[in-house]
């Protein structure tokens, strides 16, 4: 068994160093969540997290994750910060291969973004709770000008209307989580969500993030006016009750 692990493991290992060599191909990470909607359904996103600033949470390898999102994901959102979330640049290549991903991170400067783009990376997040408009006016156009969809992230509903505004073709993030006591609130993300959802644009995309962890709770964000949902802690901890959410969202908003 032990010897069967570490040929798989140097087998991974090779694989990585060589698709990091070759020139990435990122797919449009916004294009794929219009698709989407465009078809008449949410668009998920589901999410490679192990561990969070609140501890461990799942162990599963990068390929036993897409082997059980592939059909059931549009994107993927991958952790990329190594300190809280024990994510890693070298993940990028690999999901890229499959689908648009998302680099998640806790990004501050235009070094980051570039390194996603030359990693392959689809789209990256802006945190506009920790950035601020200006800072996060000079991130935006330079990811932009790498050929980098953003992912603004908020935590009002008239901030996500501004952003919506502002930046067209970004895809506006409605957090549940408070980033400085990390505690979650679904319900109060679902009010702001539809605050939004209220004064969206034509071409506006709101995704809502964190605190899906059933279907019940993916139903309630769609209602309130999410385009799309991003499935994390969820997706890492029950990946195959988590997989099964298009069907059972197909079913539970059949004619709404």
């Amino acid at each position: 068994m032990t010897e069967g692990f570490l040929s798989e493991a140097l087998a991974r290992a090779l694989e990585r160093g060589h698709l990091a060599a070759q020139t990435p191909n990122p797919r449009g990470f916004r294009e794929v969540l219009l698709r989407a909607r465009g078809a008449g359904r949410p668009a998920l996103v589901f999410e490679f997290k192990r561990c969070s600033p609140r501890g461990f949470v799942a162990y599963m390898t990068p390929w036993e994750f897409h082997r059980i999102f592939e059909r059931a994901a549009d994107a993927y959102s991958v952790l990329v910060e190594p300190y809280w979330f024990c994510g890693s640049l070298e993940l990028l290549p690999w999901f890229s291969r499959f689908k648009s991903v998302l680099a998640k991170d806790l990004t501050a400067s235009e070094a980051q973004l570039e390194a996603y783009r030359s990693w392959g990376a689809s789209a990256a997040l802006l945190i506009l709770d920790m950035l601020g408009w200006r800072r996060l006016e000079e991130l935006y156009e330079h990811a932009r000008s790498l050929g980098l969809d953003i992912v603004i992230e908020v935590s009002r509903g008239e901030d996500a209307v501004e952003a919506m505004n502002s930046y067209p073709e970004s895809v506006v993030g409605v957090n549940a989580r408070d980033l400085k006591s990390l505690k979650l609130d679904f319900e109060a993300a679902l009010r702001e969500l539809e605050k939004a959802s209220a004064h969206k644009p034509q071409r506006g995309l709101l995704m809502a993030e964190s605190g899906i962890d059933s279907p019940l709770k993916a139903v309630k964000a769609v209602k309130v006016g999410a385009d799309a949902l991003l499935i994390g802690t969820w997706a890492m901890k029950k990946p195959l009750e988590a997989a099964r959410l298009r069907e059972a969202l197909a079913h539970s908003l059949e004619g709404v």
